[in-house]
């Protein structure tokens, strides 16, 4: 695979892009766009996988998830249902990203070890104090418009507390998107002097071929290791293999062609 080419493939589709390459061009943005169209003609999973990884395309992501479910469909395996959630694990360990269930305990993460969350925490003990207070002041008020407008004020102060929490909830969902890093240990894996509690000391949350059996159990999938070992197992290795060669594949050709367009464009120039 040719890191430059990825470099440019990117840099393609990037807004606002100022240029293409470093210093004097030797492809116009017209020839690059054209190389590219007939890649994704003649390898379209490999082009989708390169879209999807490196520029994080929707539509690409849910292509290649379409081709990930036909070729379960078309699969000799025993448990078809089960293959299915483990070439999801396949796609998002080859994508970089966490799963659903590793990035709703990162949003839970960031509402307990963050800055935003210490902020939060004063603010709704503050709200939470005048509330107090203002219960206290019930008991001692002799009016009906006193009691109303005391009333409303703690209302005031309780759509202030939930306010805060909806927010933070939405900030720490958006953070868990962004990064995997574990908040607790800020990716260093340790936390007073020991091991991270929340990841276990890995630093981030993020899913891997090795954990793959672990993530079925705590989806409540329960197998065998007779089963994972003799069909599960080496589906689900194969379905990794494959989406990692079709890309660099892709990414192989894309830079075959990009080498080959720059001689010709050079040797065309010296004519």
């Amino acid at each position: 695979m040719s890191d430059k080419a990825i470099e440019l493939f990117i840099r393609m589709h990037l807004e606002r892009a100022p240029e293409l390459q470093r210093g004097r061009p030797i492809l116009t943005g017209d020839v690059i766009i054209a190389v590219l169209g007939v890649i994704q003609y003649q390898h379209p999973l490999g082009c989708d996988l390169m879209m999807a990884r490196w520029l994080n395309d929707s539509y690409a992501v849910r292509r290649v998830g379409q081709y990930l479910d036909d070729y379960v469909n078309e699969s000799s395996t025993a448990r078809p249902d089960i293959l299915r959630q483990l070439s999801s694990i396949a796609f998002m360990i080859f994508l970089g990203r966490p799963t659903e269930d590793q990035i709703r305990k990162l949003a839970s993460l960031w509402q307990k070890h963050s800055a935003q969350a210490k902020r939060s925490r004063r603010l709704v003990k503050q709200y939470e104090t005048h509330i107090a207070l203002l219960n206290n002041r019930l008991l001692t008020v002799m009016t009906d418009f006193r009691v109303w407008e005391i009333n409303n004020e703690i209302s005031r102060y309780e759509q202030l507390i939930n306010r805060e929490e909806s927010r933070l909830c939405l900030w720490a969902s958006e953070q868990a998107q962004k990064s995997c890093q574990c908040p607790k240990c800020h990716g260093c894996g340790r936390s007073a002097k020991a091991v991270c509690s929340a990841c276990s000391g890995v630093g981030s949350f993020m899913p891997n071929a090795g954990n793959a059996f672990k993530y079925l159990r705590t989806k409540g999938i329960h197998v065998s290791e007779k089963l994972w070992h003799s069909d599960l197992k080496p589906a689900f290795d194969g379905i990794l293999s494959m989406l990692y060669r079709e890309h660099d594949e892709a990414a192989r050709l894309l830079d075959k062609r990009l080498k080959k367009e720059s001689f010709n464009y050079i040797v065309n120039k010296s004519i």
